[in-house]
């Protein structure tokens, strides 16, 4: 990795810090600047999810007491992205890193589309 490549991870991480407080999807900004920086797709995809915990983790913390009274909602959504999470990892692990390399553009094409079919 060259010199140039840790102002733009500092930079992405900033911006992905920032939108992921705001409103989420800072993964949009920072895996795709982990892989411009020569990162193997694989390796950005876990190096972003790993970097993301502690963002989360405080997020929760700091909401405790505004989210007290949705916990029964929390739990119903907690199942599915627990059990998506642990699929999306077995998929991760048994993919190729080529075949991966090949589906990263529309998994960010699809994650976008979410983030932009929100209600507002």
């Amino acid at each position: 990795m060259g010199i140039f490549e840790y102002p733009l991870l500092a930079l992405a991480a900033f911006a992905a810090g920032a939108i992921n407080a705001v409103a989420g999807g800072g993964s949009l900004v920072s895996f795709p600047a982990l892989v411009a920086a020569g990162y193997p797709t694989k390796v950005a995809n876990v190096t972003n999810t790993v970097a993301l915990w502690p963002g989360y983790v405080g997020g929760s913390i700091n909401y405790a007491a505004q989210l007290s009274d949705q916990r029964r909602r929390i739990v119903i959504l907690a199942v599915p992205s627990i059990l998506g999470a642990i699929a999306g990892s077995a998929i991760l692990l048994a993919t190729s890193d080529a075949s991966f390399d090949r589906i990263v553009p529309f998994l960010i094409l699809f994650a976008a589309g979410l983030m932009a079919g929100q209600p507002r």
